[in-house]
């Protein structure tokens, strides 16, 4: 077998260690930050394989240094012979030449190693994912036992391969070094998210767009100067400094996430920690809870999941994430509406009302399934400027102008989500914040058709016995009828709703709900000539139908999924 690499590309790793990366420099300087963050965000040096026509002789670093590998597709190469070895044989083929030392050190693959290899846990951080492994699982203990730290790097950080092209190589380097600020900071971006007073605003008034809501957070703990109760990362970490916190796939500290939120420049789509139990793993620890640190507006207390006590889904979460993470597009569950609210830092939203798509996202008609890109950075770089040209403020077609909606929330207002509304947030700025998701009156008739027309859909709830819970024959009892129940778990979550909330003296409120979508389901399913009974029952009975006429009509699915939120919203005059 002929040799792998050619001599020119075999490693010289320096003896001496690598600089430290510069501190962020100020606003000033924006320009030199942006290309210090390129540099740490891209520190091999990649190029893009268009970038191979200027300078053909380049080729060689692929061709030599993979050797009879070169002959298989970037893509391939990565997920069929790099993405299965483990990480002490990433560095031992990292050792034969440039080439392979770049494949080899794709901080996508090093970051499942090292979720895996710790079950789960966050916890030294040593400035990338790939020296995070090897520091704490591949190096002698009397190299890394010491605290982690920049100015110690691997001994192989000064290496680079300026010469390699390969798109897929580049992709997470360029995702990685994306400023949201170059967006939202330019002088040509224009808010259309608008930004009002939220002083006097009673359940029920908030507008049926997403608006940006001041006055709002003044009182609260987490807001206060005083460093014992203020919601900053840092004294957070002092307050509850063992306690562990979900950050996506993982669990770790504050103390060891922050070391992390100070230092992942190479990281494509950095953790953002989400944490959906911060109430309770903060209580009875001698301190105030977290929960005793903000309360809930007026404007946002109508809580009608309430009723469901324990077995409600989540509904807040405790948000922490460095700037360039955040939360890629999705529709917030159960027809809920939510609000957000900035203790810390400033955060970017996109939006689309429920009868837009977002460019780049990919729904089924029901809405069961999406694809979007998978990392925020690519989104922004892929689609952003398309969907502002299809649906911004200047957009062509006057019926999809303005369906775009932008804005930058900032420390201490609250952001509103509005039911069915997509949404994207990216933090210009490390930031921290508290989300709640709620149904009130407004929701409540969309909330009851999603729970009964969907049921697979329904989530979250935590229903402790379903086999016990209300079924059909329990509905009826307390006057639902068949169409309202669901074998499913999603449609006994319905019918629990239903008399969780007429126990809860809501039974007025509720009624009137299922008669306005009750009513409307009977012009949609006596206009498809379809049979009373429930929704399963309907549609097997469609499907017999179209069977023995020998025919198939497209749409015939539509009456109850095919219906778009919007079209519902408007029909209900929510």
């Amino acid at each position: 077998m002929p040799s792998l690499a050619a001599s020119s590309n075999f490693i010289a790793p320096s003896s001496s260690p690598a600089k430290r990366p510069a501190e962020p420099a100020d606003d000033a300087s924006a320009t030199k930050k942006s290309r210090t963050h390129a540099d740490q965000a891209n520190p091999l040096g990649l190029k893009p394989l268009g970038n191979l026509l200027w300078a053909p002789q380049h080729g060689r670093t692929r061709a030599e240094g993979l050797g009879r590998l070169g002959m298989l597709p970037d893509e391939l190469l990565l997920s069929s012979v790099f993405s299965l070895l483990e990480g002490e044989d990433l560095v031992r083929m990292a050792g034969t030449s440039k080439a392979f030392f770049a494949w080899s050190c794709v901080e996508g693959m090093w970051k499942g190693l090292y979720i895996q290899k710790t079950q789960g846990s966050l916890l030294r951080w040593w400035g990338s994912w790939r020296a995070s492994y090897i520091n704490s699982f591949i190096r002698p203990s009397t190299e890394s036992s010491s605290a982690p730290t920049l100015e110690h790097p691997l001994p192989t950080s000064s290496i680079s391969a300026p010469t390699l092209h390969s798109d897929v190589l580049f992709q997470p380097a360029l995702c990685a070094a994306f400023d949201a600020c170059s967006i939202f900071r330019s002088p040509s971006f224009v808010p259309s998210v608008p930004r009002i007073s939220g002083k006097g605003l009673a359940p029920g008034s908030l507008p049926t767009e997403p608006v940006i809501l001041t006055d709002l957070m003044t009182s609260w703990a987490a807001m206060s100067p005083s460093p014992s109760r203020r919601w900053t990362l840092d004294h957070l970490s002092h307050r509850f400094p063992t306690q562990r916190f979900r950050a996506e796939a993982t669990l770790t500290t504050l103390p060891d996430y922050t070391l992390y939120h100070e230092n992942c420049p190479q990281d494509e789509s950095p953790l953002y920690l989400f944490e959906s139990e911060f109430v309770r793993k903060t209580e009875g620890l001698g301190e105030p809870s977290l929960g005793e640190d903000y309360q809930v507006p007026e404007c946002f207390s109508e809580d009608l999941f309430s009723v469901m006590g324990d077995e409600r889904p989540d509904y807040r979460w405790l948000i922490v994430g460095p700037a360039r993470s955040g939360s890629t597009w999705h529709v917030d569950p159960n027809h809920t509406s939510a609000w957000n609210a900035v203790t810390v830092g400033e955060k970017a939203w996109v939006m689309f009302p429920p009868d837009v798509t977002p460019p780049g996202v990919y729904a089924s008609e029901d809405g069961a399934h999406v694809e979007a890109p998978l990392s925020l950075a690519e989104w922004f770089i892929s689609y952003y400027a398309a969907a502002k040209a299809t649906y911004g403020s200047k957009a062509k077609d006057p019926s999809k102008r303005g369906k775009m909606r932008e804005g930058i929330c900032r420390e201490g207002e609250i952001l509103y989500v509005p039911t069915g509304w997509w949404h994207i947030v990216v933090n210009l700025t490390p930031a921290i914040a508290v989300t709640q998701n709620y149904v009130s009156h407004r929701e409540l008739p969309a909330v009851l058709r999603f729970m009964r027309d969907r049921p697979s859909q329904v989530s979250g709830f935590k229903l402790r016995d379903l086999n016990s819970s209300t079924d059909a024959s329990d509905a009826q009892e307390g006057g639902l009828n068949e169409d309202d129940c669901d074998e499913t778990g999603g449609g006994k979550v319905f019918g629990r709703f239903v008399e969780a909330m007429r126990g809860a003296e809501w039974g007025e409120m509720v009624d009137k709900a299922l008669e306005a979508i009750g009513g409307m389901e009977r012009r949609v399913k006596d206009a498809e000539g379809k049979k009373k009974g429930g929704l399963w029952t309907a549609l097997k009975q469609e499907e017999g139908e179209k069977a023995e006429e020998g025919k198939s009509e497209a749409g015939g699915f539509l009456f109850g999924f095919g219906l778009g939120d919007g079209e519902f919203d408007d029909e209900l005059d929510l």
